[in-house]
């Protein structure tokens, strides 16, 4: 600016000394002004307040220039509801230089279709965000690609490309692990298919015992939950273990129903309840130990899982033809 004013000086030098130095500053400020150039207008009003700093005209003008490059450092900036409330204040003052007034309405445009598409943007972007937390990755990777192709917000897009970029990496390593978990169960599934085919002919305790394997085997398909960390996902992957070996035991107590005798039974009857009670009192028992935490309920299934595993290999090798 001090360059542009020294410039200012030596054209009114060159120009001669017939008329003062405010004269032709004031001159020079106003055809700037006409032809657009606000940067040469301000430094022109400037040297015409040096020497005469009370002149109300010279001030008047000098100030809204210096309002109107406010309003163009705002949209640089991306402060629309600023520039917004600038522009138009501005545009109430009378007596505005048509050139001015072109460069107002232009920057509320700018504005208020920035201000629109960021709001587009920020819609989108909340929506990932949500389907992220549901764990609806494939869903977000389809929302996260259709903004980055979305050529009507591509300015606004640039303001949130940071975030958009660490939410697209989080769900691209999410979808890795869940395509990981599902190969592994599906070569688990293989697996358990021709073991059981090798085995079809064995004994009901020999198949039990290779049934009781597979689970184990399977269980490898929830490690993405444990992986997470968090409190919900290790009470579901425990829940979801327990029910597996529940329901593992429930199908051997059917088979022994119809391989022992009735006494036989009756005694293994009395003895699973005495199991189920102890069960139950050791998963509270060991839970205790995280009364009124987030744990607790993740330990009460853990122990309730690993005791019913316990007890499908005791009913098994005990009793199990």
């Amino acid at each position: 600016m001090k360059k542009l004013a020294v410039m200012v000086v030596i054209s009114l030098f060159l120009v001669g000394c017939s008329n003062s130095t405010y004269d032709k500053a004031m001159e020079q400020a106003k055809l700037a002004l006409a032809n657009g150039e606000f940067d040469k207008a301000l430094a022109s009003f400037e040297l015409a307040l040096d020497e005469k700093p009370k002149d109300e005209e010279a001030k008047a003008s000098y100030e809204k220039v210096v309002a109107y490059n406010q309003v163009k450092e705002d949209i640089e900036h991306a402060k629309w509801d600023d520039a917004l409330t600038k522009a138009n204040h501005l545009l109430k003052e009378e007596a505005l230089v048509s050139s001015m007034k072109r460069g107002l309405e232009q920057f509320i445009t700018t504005a208020e279709t920035s201000k629109e598409q960021d709001k587009m943007v920020s819609e989108k972007v909340a929506q990932i965000k949500s389907v992220t937390s549901e764990k609806k990755y494939h869903e977000a990777q389809k929302l996260i690609r259709e903004l980055k192709q979305d050529e009507s917000v591509k300015n606004a897009f640039e303001r949130f490309s940071k975030e958009v970029n660490e939410m697209e990496y989080t769900v691209n390593e999410e979808i890795k692990k869940q395509e990981a978990a599902e190969l592994a169960a599906e070569a688990a599934e293989q697996a358990a298919k021709e073991t059981v085919q090798t085995i079809a002919s064995a004994s009901k305790k020999n198949v039990y015992l290779q049934k009781l394997h597979e689970i184990e085997l399977s269980l490898a398909d929830l490690d993405y939950l444990y992986e997470s960390g968090t409190t919900v996902e290790m009470r579901e992957a425990e829940s979801k273990t327990y029910t597996r070996w529940d329901n593992a035991l429930n199908e051997i107590y059917s088979v022994l129903k119809m391989q022992l005798s009735t006494s036989e039974m009756n005694s293994l009857r009395e003895k699973q309840r005495e199991w189920i009670t102890y069960r139950d009192n050791t998963a509270e028992a060991e839970a205790a130990q995280f009364k009124g935490g987030t744990f607790e309920s993740v330990q009460y299934l853990s122990t309730l899982a690993r005791l019913t595993k316990e007890r499908c290999y005791e009913l098994v090798n005990i009793y199990m033809k």
